[in-house]
């Protein structure tokens, strides 16, 4: 893409700001990368770990996945395009009640944005025949959140270019108070062979969490505009 003349020089600067070193590379100078070993390979303990005071201009955001044991919550503020996580919420045998009434109850009076699993749309009988997107609205969550998941590739990708895009540059800080996100961004790996993450050490959760809020607000985006190729033929009798 970088020698074919047809992305301006503008968008790749874009990219270089909106990806991670890794996804540029593959999707502008067609580079074979090989996704092994630890996932968020952008994670850095001394340069994404920060302390932070929670600051009462900006609302709160929350990402969070779903899980019986345990639902995970991470917990933010955006400040000019920078993502402050000043904590995390782990509850064991819980169920979406639960996080919201303590959600709710941390942090009263505050305008707070929840980016949940898509999948919270189901129906589940564990919740009284509510859905646990249903449960977040009624405690007057704003709940953002896609019409369907994004591939698990595109996730990850979108949290490694905050973590730090191609530019050098990092969106993400984490206090360290936040041991589960800094322990799960540290050591989560693919499993060998295959760019699946592996689940199986119950580090994906608070990661997962993490995720949606990033892909929904900041997701990787691919704006290659190419022309429409002109196509020719011959036809009979040379006209």
């Amino acid at each position: 893409t970088l020698e074919g003349g047809i992305v301006s020089a503008d968008e790749i600067q874009q990219a270089k700001k909106d990806l991670d070193i890794r996804t540029f590379r593959q999707e502008y100078e067609a580079s074979f990368e090989q996704y092994a070993g630890v996932i968020y390979y952008n994670f850095d303990p001394i340069e994404n770990i920060k302390p932070y005071k929670l600051n009462k201009k900006h609302p709160i955001h929350i990402g969070l996945d779903f899980n019986i044991d345990p639902m995970s919550a991470c917990v933010c503020q955006i400040i000019d395009h920078k993502l402050y996580f000043f904590e995390e919420i782990v509850i064991y045998s819980s169920n979406t009640d639960e996080i919201s009434k303590e959600i709710s109850e941390k942090y009263r009076g505050w305008k707070i944005f929840i980016y949940p699993d898509p999948a919270c749309r189901q129906r589940k009988t564990s919740a009284g025949g509510r859905t646990d997107l249903s449960i977040l609205q009624n405690y007057g969550f704003i709940c953002k959140l896609r019409g369907s998941h994004t591939q698990v590739r595109d996730r990850i990708n979108a949290v490694n270019s905050k973590l730090k895009n191609a530019n050098g540059h990092r969106h993400i800080f984490i206090e360290p108070t936040c041991k589960i996100l800094i322990k799960g961004l540290q050591r989560q790996l693919y499993k060998e062979g295959t760019n699946i993450p592996e689940k199986l050490d119950g580090l994906d959760h608070m990661n997962d969490a993490c995720g949606y809020l990033i892909d929904y607000l900041y997701p990787v985006r691919r704006n290659i505009i190419t022309t429409e190729l002109q196509r020719w033929r011959v036809l009979e009798h040379g006209i």
